[in-house]
């Protein structure tokens, strides 16, 4: 059985109020999810858990109907649409006069990324948004020197950006504001997602990958989902697993069933026929 069944399996049993199933999705989203409220939305009155609790409940609301709009064609399309509901939602509670002065402008970024390579906008896209040069060297597998190389625009305005050496993002406000004008700025030549899913699994000739990557250094939108793409698959890999026991407290909150009156276990609910 593949992981992308075992992916649709929890999914529809999370949609159908399984307590079984939401445990497998708190267990396996959760790290992803603190990871990117502590660094995106620092100043949730509840801390980073405290966002991700009022996130669930709002998703579980109306009978899981945030859930069931998401993308549910594979994991990590999924995903994606998890972060911008969980950033979207974290957004209320930024407060622009707590910004460092000087955050950048969507037309401030895209003069930055002009006529650069696709690897020096990535670099410096997610150096913008908070990441320190260690985390982006190992969140995009690149060398320090290549890293510098990608962050030279950045030296005369954004300084104080460079000389950042933690996952911390400068101007939270200004950045959620910049990434859902990235989000809404798609025209009809932006590619569906899975097409970047597939260059990230090297799927794609070059023929066909070529005019991808060309658009993708051209257009703000899908540079802002190709980053969230390597973002998120880097903290499904690194982020640490949350105890048990803040697993339950999330469970809690959530409308969902006692259990299975017939005691089956996770595993044999996934993949029974």
């Amino acid at each position: 059985m593949s992981r992308l069944v075992t992916f649709h399996r929890i999914l529809g049993g999370c949609e159908a109020g399984h307590r079984e199933s939401w445990q497998a999705f708190l267990s396996d989203y959760t790290p992803i999810a603190l990871e990117l409220a502590r660094k995106y939305v620092p100043s949730w009155p509840t801390g980073p858990a405290g966002l991700w609790q009022d996130a669930l409940r709002a998703l579980a609301a109306e009978n899981f109907q945030r859930l069931r709009a998401f993308d549910h064609q594979a994991e990590r399309e999924f995903l994606v649409d998890l972060r911008s509901f969980l950033l979207e939602y974290g957004s209320r509670k930024l407060d622009p006069s707590h910004d460092v002065a000087g955050a950048p402008t969507p037309e401030a970024v895209r003069a930055l990324l002009k006529g650069l390579p696709l690897l020096h906008q990535e670099i410096l896209f997610l150096k913008l948004s908070g990441y320190s040069d260690t985390t982006l060297e190992a969140l995009l597998r690149i060398t320090p020197a290549m890293a510098q190389k990608g962050l030279e625009r950045l030296q005369q305005d954004y300084a104080s950006v460079v000389k950042e050496e933690q996952d911390a993002c400068l101007w939270p406000a200004a950045w959620s504001e910049l990434l859902a004008h990235a989000r809404a700025s798609s025209t009809e030549a932006c590619p569906p997602l899975r097409s970047f899913v597939r260059i990230q699994d090297g799927q794609t000739n070059w023929y066909d990958k070529e005019p991808l990557e060309r658009h993708l250094a051209e257009c703000l939108h899908c540079l802002e989902r190709w980053t969230a793409l390597r973002e998120l698959v880097y903290w499904r890999r690194e982020a640490k697993p949350r105890p048990a026991e803040e697993i339950n407290d999330l469970l809690a909150c959530l409308p969902v069933q006692a259990g299975n009156k017939r005691g089956k276990s996770l595993l044999k609910r996934l993949f029974a026929p």
